[in-house]
């Protein structure tokens, strides 16, 4: 059963000139971009959610080093089918977001219908969603040195 926990996961990458690139999925059902995404399974962490959905819907190892980013979002939970199992005590889930870095072929589940590898800048300006747009901003600053991990 799916819990009531959300997690996001920008799959990254530098090239020999130490320049960054960001992996953005474009989802089959409504075009959007994203990176990876999807729900933590009963008993799992945050953590191990977004190993799975990473390898499920990117290919990614299943012992990928993982980042855990600061930015948590929360987002309604009647957008979720599963509300209905969770009832109205769940009134909002929470979203983690993470990064991994990844050089490998990124292999697309049916989820999603595209991939591009794009600068910081263009990355941020493909993302519909708020929160994501903060965890790459956050995310950037980071692997930038220009923001300590606390």
């Amino acid at each position: 059963m799916r819990q009531p926990v959300n997690v996001h996961v920008f799959l990254y990458r530098a090239n020999a000139e130490g320049a960054l690139s960001y992996a953005l999925l474009q989802r089959s059902d409504n075009g959007r971009w994203q990176g990876v995404s999807g729900g933590a399974e009963q008993g799992e962490t945050p953590e191990q959610a977004a190993l799975r959905e990473s390898m499920e819907e990117a290919g990614t190892p299943p012992d990928a080093p993982l980042l855990r980013l600061r930015t948590v979002s929360h987002i309604p939970a009647e957008v979720y089918a599963a509300h209905k199992i969770w009832g109205d005590a769940v009134q909002f889930v929470p979203m983690y977001h993470f990064a991994i870095p990844f050089d490998g072929e990124i292999t697309l589940s049916p989820e999603h219908s595209a991939v591009r590898w794009l600068g910081f800048r263009e990355a941020l300006r493909l993302l519909s969603w708020d929160d994501q747009k903060a965890a790459l901003r956050e995310l950037h600053a980071r692997l930038e040195g220009k923001e300590a991990a606390q």
